[in-house]
């Protein structure tokens, strides 16, 4: 009995981190459009440029905030400790929310102040090229990793060797890369190869999962390679921002009144978009866990599941909240049985 109350415990514990969490990003989603918002509002009439550092500074700290609640989060839940910028990830992550919404608020006051036909055509080439920019980025730092071993830190060849051994001959050889970018004390890997398969796996997964598991993880990686998801979430994130900044110029073009009627739209279209982009990625992962069983690493990659789900400190039931771009653990094992694995 004494077990199972505590198997109990420790499954509320990971529900009320894990809630903590999703609510945390949630409530700073909100803080971040209200930002944008106020700052329309207040410094839209503002010339000097250092007066715009005004709005970047206020979204900066808040992102801060939301980093020293992450670490807060993880030294009552977790028991592990961080620095802020541990749970922000680095400066550059602290910088691109800010930058974008700092961009957003610029683009309108130009927009406003040059309400002319080529300052709308100009805006719209910028846009054009920045989200151009977000589909080739991942196509660049995969050029990078495979042109230049020497400044990114791969996996121990000693390791890889033998994950290559395990892995089915229709798996080609696979860059592995070790990342510290996406935390610290996350779990996690991804595919970010274009031309070639190149896996990131995160420091903290690499050294607490088996071979087998990393070797399940990798096949899990390279289904997504094959179906080239990684390519249709970059276009769709790029198409994304195209649209976004585009009707922000727009109606910046039509009138600065019109302002808040575009983030009231924008944030209506960003809650359904990303329930249908979850939809579109849930379904991605399940069809890589299919390719990694069929690849006869099936209970291989349901331990990485269970570790992972360990690692990071949640539920394996974690309930499916709005935007989660994963399946929870038990719905991936009960799809493998499904499918005879």
């Amino acid at each position: 009995m004494s077990a199972i109350q505590d198997s109990l415990g420790e499954r509320k514990k990971r529900i009320r981190y894990y809630f903590g969490m999703t609510r945390l990003n949630y409530n700073f989603l909100l803080v971040y459009v209200a930002v944008v918002i106020l700052g329309q509002i207040f410094f839209n009439s503002l010339v000097k440029i250092y007066l715009w550092l005004i709005p970047l500074l206020v979204v900066i700290l808040f992102f801060l905030l939301q980093a020293f609640l992450v670490d807060r989060l993880n030294q009552k839940f977790r028991k592990i400790g961080s620095n802020i910028l541990d749970s922000a990830g680095s400066i550059k992550s602290i910088l691109v929310v800010p930058l974008i919404i700092m961009l957003s608020l610029r683009i309108t006051s130009v927009m406003s102040d040059h309400p002319g036909i080529f300052a709308l055509f100009s805006g719209i080439a910028i846009v054009s090229v920045l989200s151009y920019l977000q589909f080739i980025l991942p196509r660049i730092h995969e050029s990078r990793v495979i042109a230049n071993p020497q400044k990114y830190r791969r996996m121990d060849q000693v390791k890889y060797e033998e994950i290559r051994s395990r892995l089915p001959e229709s798996i080609p050889d696979v860059t592995v890369s070790i990342t510290v970018k996406r935390g610290k004390w996350l779990a996690n890997a991804y595919c970010i190869g274009y031309r070639k398969p190149v896996v990131e796996v995160t420091a903290y997964m690499e050294a607490n999962l088996t071979v087998d598991q990393l070797t399940a993880v990798v096949a899990h990686e390279f289904g997504h390679y094959v179906e080239r998801d990684n390519i249709v979430l970059a276009r769709n994130y790029s198409a994304f921002i195209f649209g976004y900044f585009t009707l922000l110029v727009i109606f910046s073009y039509l009138g600065s009144s019109l302002i808040i009627l575009f983030y009231l739209i924008a944030y209506i279209a960003f809650y359904f978009l990303f329930r249908h982009n979850a939809r579109i990625q849930r379904r991605m992962e399940l069809r890589a866990d299919i390719f990694a069983a069929k690849s006869g690493l099936a209970n291989e990659l349901r331990s990485a599941l269970v570790k992972v789900d360990d690692l990071n400190f949640i539920p394996s039931d974690a309930p499916e909240s709005l935007g989660k771009s994963h399946p929870n653990t038990v719905m991936r094992l009960n799809f493998l049985d499904q499918n005879n694995f």
